[in-house]
């Protein structure tokens, strides 16, 4: 049977927005002239772009390498072979991950190697990628299989065998293996991957992929890899089985040449010694000497200077003296150089150990930098994806905690500057929108009064579809403006009517409350205005009257000053006796301003926080935090089937709007808001009647 070698081509097209996965085919092939191994390739796909998982990929890339250089030559079994360099895969992640401070979510990472030997194709892995095994038929049709499927994962990863489980099995002349990024599943029909690899030679089939890439543009990063097995030109010669004897001669040389790859590749972490002890302590003219360290090099000097002459004796001088014997320095030229050339090299060996120390302070310093940037843009990424699905406190929280951690990254060098600067612009954005704010435009003033009129004159805003209502005190009239036309109509108040605090639109009438108890009802169809009853003795408890809806037939009146809800049925003449809705003592009520009513009660505060009463007992509610914080609350508008509730703050002069659930939904400024005291609208209305000092406007809502 003729020999099968395998051929690669791979796939690479890069169009991704944002940087937000790392995506790439590795392979590794035999380097070595006249030798033959196994070829293998890693196909990966991160969703993260942190440091930690390039680092990982790196381990990964160089495990990989060492062991191919391990079993470079071996005859052995593949899936032996497959399977030790399996194990040193799952030891390398293994011990990455006890050192590594940032943990890796694995659900996150899709990583498969692939080993093709001989007519052999193993596969390990750990993920999902889109992968393809077509098997060709005597008939020249394709049966399909999905190996990367066909690996057992556990659905918890065990940080100490990532790599699980392991697929072996033939690979004949004519069959193909694609692999590749997840992105290639989404566009599978589209590029007609099955079709082209079984009427298409491989090259082909790769070249067609990648330019219907080209031309569809989509916005993504794909890579992947087809392999396919070919019968080779030449006839090569069998390879015979390995004895017994013949395998257990492989192993060691394998374990041999473990021990000098890792001292090879690892010199620092695993220093090279000797495993015999050397027998003839004569040095052998033969073998090169050793290199010398600073020691050696301190002894040599050391041997070269002459130990202390003794004290020479009255005769010997004399005998000196007579010969003329010299009395030269003892530091020679050639001494001098050694000298010299020890203290020079000492010198460089300083000099290099500073250097290595400093860049590696520097790596490290560099490598945290990047691993907190990219923990603070990952950040970001949440903060806008759950800004997108409303989650205003989680995109909050990871707002705030991103430009915690941009805050403390250094800044000294321009690019770093850069980088920072633009994140945190990015993050402001994401705030702004957090905020919600908008300026009004076009609002419309419907009515004001002079500005000798006192303070506060304007009182009770009532909306209807196409009448807006409110009370002019200084003058006792109510006052009639259509909102179409602009044209105002005043109705005068019964004499002796106190100070209108509130109004509410009735079934028929526009039902108004004076500051002593007094009910008046002005009808809608002729705007004509008639004193109802009075409240009764029995209602003497209410100290204020803070505000006043009717709803369903009944009366509510506020008394903040006593923490207290009223309630009075209609009547032919007005409302009857009154009955205490809540009381202080069982809800905290006191401080209230304003109050409306859907159905549940809404009570808000002047402290700016906002209570939700249902059959006068207290629920669990409150309003989301928004920028700035509300800090007070003057009114507050909703209705059936509204879902809207609607505030004042006249402390930051701005209309405030929530949803039913106390999520922020607009915060609305505009340069006519002074004095914003009150505000109503309509079920449906796309715009707010708005007392501002004394002019009552019609405010456009987003």
């Amino acid at each position: 049977m003729a020999d099968s070698l395998f051929r690669f081509n791979e796939i690479e097209y890069g169009n991704s927005p944002t940087d937000d996965k790392i995506v790439g085919v590795f392979r590794f092939e035999q380097a070595q002239a006249g030798k033959t191994g196994p070829q293998h390739v890693v196909v990966a796909e991160v969703s993260s772009t942190l440091y930690a998982y390039e680092r990982l990929l790196d381990l990964i890339s160089t495990t990989v390498e060492q062991s191919r250089a391990l079993t470079a030559g071996m005859t052995m079994d593949p899936f032996a072979r497959f399977e030790k360099l399996v194990q040193r895969l799952n030891d390398a992640v293994a011990s990455f991950q006890e050192k590594e401070p940032t943990p890796l979510n694995w659900s996150r990472v899709n990583i498969f190697l692939i080993e093709c030997s001989q007519d052999q194709l193993c596969v390990s892995g750990h993920g999902r990628l889109m992968n393809l095994f077509l098997q060709s038929k005597p008939d020249g049709t394709y049966q399909a299989f999905d190996l990367c499927g066909s690996l057992e994962q556990p659905s918890t990863p065990d940080p100490k065998k990532i790599f699980a489980s392991i697929v072996c099995g033939d690979m004949k002349p004519g069959d193909l293996f694609f692999i590749g990024s997840s992105s290639f599943d989404r566009l599978r029909e589209d590029l007609k991957v099955k079709s082209r690899l079984m009427s298409l030679p491989p090259v082909s089939a790769s070249m067609e992929i990648r330019q219907d890439l080209e031309q569809m543009r989509p916005p993504d990063d794909f890579a992947a890899i087809l392999i396919s097995c070919h019968t080779a030109d030449k006839q090569l010669a069998a390879i015979p089985v390995p004895s017994i004897k013949g395998a257990l001669e492989s192993m060691k040389q394998l374990r041999e040449n473990e021990l000098q790859t890792n001292q090879t590749l690892a010199p620092i972490l695993n220093p090279v010694k000797s495993s015999k002890p050397t027998l003839n302590t004569e040095a052998d003219p033969k073998q090169p000497k050793p290199a010398r360290g600073v020691g050696d090099l301190w002894q040599k000097a050391k041997s070269l200077i002459p130990a202390p002459r003794p004290r020479p004796t009255p005769a010997t001088q004399t005998a000196m003296r007579s010969l003329d014997a010299g009395h030269g320095s003892v530091f020679t030229k050639k001494r001098k150089l050694v000298i010299g050339a020890v203290i020079g090299g000492i010198l460089l060996l300083l000099i290099g150990y500073l250097t290595y120390s400093y860049n590696r302070k520097v790596a490290t310093e560099r490598a945290a930098w990047e691993q907190k940037f990219a923990q603070a843009a990952d950040l970001r990424n949440r903060a806008e994806s759950s800004l997108m699905y409303a989650k205003d406190s989680e995109t909050k929280a990871s707002v705030d905690q991103a430009m915690g951690i941009v805050n403390a990254l250094d800044t000294s060098n321009n690019d770093r500057k850069q980088r920072v600067t633009g994140l945190k612009t990015e993050l402001s954005q994401i705030n702004e929108k957090l905020r919600k704010a908008s300026v009004a435009t076009n609002v419309v003033e419907l009515f004001s009064l002079p500005v000798t009129a006192a303070d506060g004159s304007l009182t009770a805003p009532v909306m209807t579809d196409k009448t807006a209502y409110t009370v002019n005190n200084q003058d006792h009239q109510v006052v009639a403006v259509d909102i179409a036309s602009h044209t105002a109509k005043t109705s005068a108040l019964p004499s002796g009517s106190g100070r209108i605090v509130a109004g509410s639109i009735g079934e028929k009438s526009l039902v108004l409350l004076d500051d002593k108890g007094q009910f008046y009802a002005m009808n809608l169809d002729d705007n004509k205005v008639q004193a109802l009853n009075k409240m009764s003795q029995a209602s003497s408890s209410v100290a204020v009257i803070n505000d006043m809806v009717v709803y369903n037939k009944k009366a509510y009146i506020l008394d903040g000053t006593k923490g207290l809800i009223t309630r009075l049925v209609k009547t032919s003449t007005g409302f009857g006796s009154p009955s205490t809705y809540a009381k202080a003592d069982a809800v905290p009520l006191t401080g209230s301003v304003a109050m409306a009513i859907d159905s549940n009660v809404f009570v808000a505060k002047s402290d700016g926080s906002v209570l939700r009463l249902l059959s006068g007992k207290q629920e669990a509610f409150g309003l989301s935090a928004i920028d700035p914080q509300l800090r007070s609350i003057a009114s507050i508008w909703t209705e059936m089937d509204d879902p809207r509730i609607m505030v004042t703050d006249p402390a930051d002069k701005r209309l405030v709007i929530f949803d039913k659930t106390g999520l922020l939904t607009a915060q609305i400024t505009s340069p006519d808001f002074s004095g914003i005291r009150a505000a109503s609208s309509k079920l449906g209305q796309k715009q707010a009647l708005v007392v501002s000092g004394n002019r009552l406007l019609l405010v456009p809502l987003p």
